[in-house]
């Protein structure tokens, strides 16, 4: 290699620092996000995420002081490597999630993998780049380029690869740039003295990441088969979420990020005890409702049983849900058009947004949210967020919502009661046995007094009666009431309730 680099070749080099920086930061999100889909708490699966990669950059640093002979052609194998295995990483750990001993084991070992091969590049580099100039001028150059080329990666990740791409096109897409980027040093660079060997295994492993990008839905469809024993009959990933629908015979299943949202075998036990009770209890005038959540839009299908249910405001976050609950025959067929009634008012956004916002009062307010599963979920089971509720209750009125199990979560579904409590004058516990779930539980609160005699009762049902519900709100004594914190919003508690509930069973 000669003891000047040129130019042009100095400004490509230093190009390769900005893609590179941006393809590893990438890599750490899109793992980082994965990890969080199949477990669960993503402050703590990012924590773990960002300190096992960093650490690793550091041990790369460190070990590329032993690289003192070919520093260019060694850069461009760590390029061709770093791009194989970032590329089929998420291939990889989504296959092994599986075998859920050997999950955690392999996630950490590719984290490491590739933060140390990320910590390789920026120290070979600069020492290729330190015969051009002063050396303070080139580690002021590639630092530079190298923090924004990681602010490039942070910001495209979450709003254009993840949303548009999915994880599994993303990882193939930023491996076949780290490849794209070691070819283009190979054919450019007139001093590089391996060209066709390494542009060989560079080759290679390009066409081996072009396969599997191009036969994407084959190995999506294989490893939702490793997730979904049930055939697929939809699958499409929203900006927010995986929405995958199963058949089994009769059986429909509804999934979303791979966690089971309803089973057309029982839900309908699911959805009368969240929206009965609390039309019930409300007596014959007419109601104007508000769901928020529920998207699938079978918590409004009971509600139009009713003939005194006169309006009612669905406010889902994810449109795709939406648009599947509408033009889906399937779901159609499930939610019985629900959402195309003319009583309902369909709002796409935020439900915290759309509270408040809200200057309208509602009799009934139905939160079918997803369970409190991390930090973010959370925060719609707080003081804070209840407070918003009441604001667009009228003064008689009711607010339900599902709480998780209180028999798998206890402490968290006793957590939601407790926070009701700071809030409304009443608040009724009950449950109910779903078989697909459980013993699952939820809470009605109110400002006045709640009396089960005056609720009526209903001959358009499969499951809920009076009685039904009188049994509802008897709790054993493996699910009766124990003392927790509050949830509140500065300090969300009720995420780590319902972990470690999940944990500690056996279920």
């Amino acid at each position: 290699m000669k003891t000047d680099l040129k130019k042009s070749e100095q400004r490509m080099l230093l190009f390769s620092v900005f893609i590179l920086s941006l393809c590893g930061i990438i890599y750490e999100l899109v793992i980082g996000s994965l990890a969080s889909y199949l477990l669960g708490n993503p402050v703590q699966q990012y924590s773990i995420t960002i300190g096992v990669f960093l650490s690793s950059m550091g041990l790369g640093s460190y070990l590329s002081r032993y690289i003192t002979k070919n520093l260019l052609e060694s850069f461009v194998r760590i390029e061709i490597a770093l791009g194989l295995i970032g590329g089929i990483s998420v291939v990889l750990l989504n296959y092994m999630f599986s075998f859920s001993a050997s999950f955690y084991v392999l996630h950490i070992f590719i984290l490491a993998v590739i933060g140390t091969l990320v910590g390789l590049e920026i120290p070979l580099i600069t020492r290729i780049l330190k015969s051009y100039g002063a050396l303070k001028d080139i580690i002021s150059n590639v630092l530079t380029i190298d923090y924004i080329g990681g602010l490039g990666g942070s910001l495209l990740f979450p709003l254009i690869l993840f949303p548009y791409m999915g994880r599994y096109l993303t990882s193939i897409t930023v491996g076949m740039i780290n490849i794209a980027v070691a070819i283009f040093v190979i054919i450019k660079l007139a001093d590089y003295s391996r060209k066709k060997t390494d542009l060989t295994w560079a080759m290679v492993s390009l066409v081996i990441l072009l396969f599997l990008a191009l036969n994407s839905d084959w190995v999506t469809s294989i490893l939702h088969k490793k997730m979904f024993y049930d055939d697929i009959v939809f699958s499409k990933r929203s900006k927010y979420q995986e929405i995958v629908l199963t058949r089994n015979g009769n059986d429909f299943r509804l999934y979303l990020d791979g966690s089971l949202q309803f089973s057309t075998s029982d839900e309908y036990r699911y959805h009368e005890m969240l929206v009965y009770p609390p039309v019930m209890i409300s007596g014959n005038k007419d109601l104007s409702v508000l769901v928020l959540g529920g998207g699938d839009g079978l918590a409004v299908r009971e509600l139009l049983k009713f003939k005194n249910v006169i309006h009612v405001t669905l406010v889902e976050l994810d449109g795709y849900i939406v648009d599947l609950a509408k033009n889906n025959s399937t779901m159609k067929f499930i939610n019985n058009n629900s959402l195309l009634n003319e009583r309902v008012y369909v709002v796409t956004g935020d439900a915290y947004d759309y509270l408040i916002k809200n200057s309208l009062k509602y009799d009934i307010i139905i939160a079918d949210f997803p369970d409190p599963h991390d930090e973010i979920v959370s925060k719609l089971y707080t003081d804070s967020f209840f407070h918003i509720v009441k604001k667009s209750l009228k003064d008689s009125g009711v607010f339900v919502t599902q709480s998780t199990s209180p028999l798998f979560a206890r402490e968290a579904f006793w957590c939601i009661n407790n926070t009701l409590g700071e809030v409304f004058e009443e608040v009724v516990p009950y449950h109910v046995f779903i078989p697909t779930f459980g013993d699952w539980g939820f809470n009605i609160a109110m400002d006045r007094n709640f009396l089960l005699e005056e609720m009526v009762d209903t001959e358009d049902s499969k499951f809920f009666t009076r009685e039904t519900f009188r049994g509802a709100m008897y709790f054993p004594p493996d699910s009766n009431k124990v003392d927790t914190k509050i949830n509140r919003f500065n300090k969300p508690l009720l995420y780590l309730y319902y972990l470690k509930g999940w944990r500690d069973s056996d279920y």
